[in-house]
């Protein structure tokens, strides 16, 4: 009697990867002071929203990503949390796309906003312009300080494998 190979299964994990990109230029001359490549953390809520989506669940929000916020908090992210410890400047997207797997989303702060010693970001999902407003989606650990002589674009790549 012949013997039957069972093939073996393989399982994947969805994964989600985030990082943000932290530019600190010279308002004027456009020059690059500062650059920052940081891995983030994706909060609970960010992954129980996508979640819920997959799942036809109703849910309140759209899922989307609108608002970045930036504080002056140094406490570590975690995946628990709901919103920046001191959030001190918020602003929308200024362009996102996606590739495949590969989500960018865009954020820039000119000369008069977000100035200071900025320890923390974070992406909100359904933001408004008030601070703390929306569902965090992700937080890093940043350590910039932006002047009125500077700009920041803070790029958001979250890649799904």
């Amino acid at each position: 009697m012949a013997m039957i190979e069972t093939p073996t299964l393989q399982f994947e994990q969805l994964k989600m990867h985030g990082r943000m990109l932290v530019e600190v230029r010279d308002a004027v001359t456009g020059e690059l002071k500062d650059y920052q490549e940081i891995n983030n953390l994706v909060c609970n809520i960010g992954k129980n929203m996508i979640a819920a989506r997959l799942n036809g669940e109703t849910v309140t929000t759209t899922g989307i990503i609108n608002y970045l916020g930036v504080g002056t908090g140094a406490n570590i992210p975690s995946a628990s949390d709901t919103q920046l410890q001191t959030e001190i400047a918020r602003t929308t997207v200024s362009t996102n796309s996606r590739t495949n797997n590969v989500v960018t989303i865009t954020f820039f702060f000119g000369s008069g906003s977000a100035n200071g010693a900025l320890r923390e970001a974070a992406a909100f999902i359904d933001g408004t312009g008030t601070a703390n407003s929306g569902n965090i989606f992700d937080r890093v650990n940043l350590n910039v300080t932006k002047t009125s002589a500077d700009t920041l674009t803070i790029t958001l790549i979250v890649t799904i494998t």
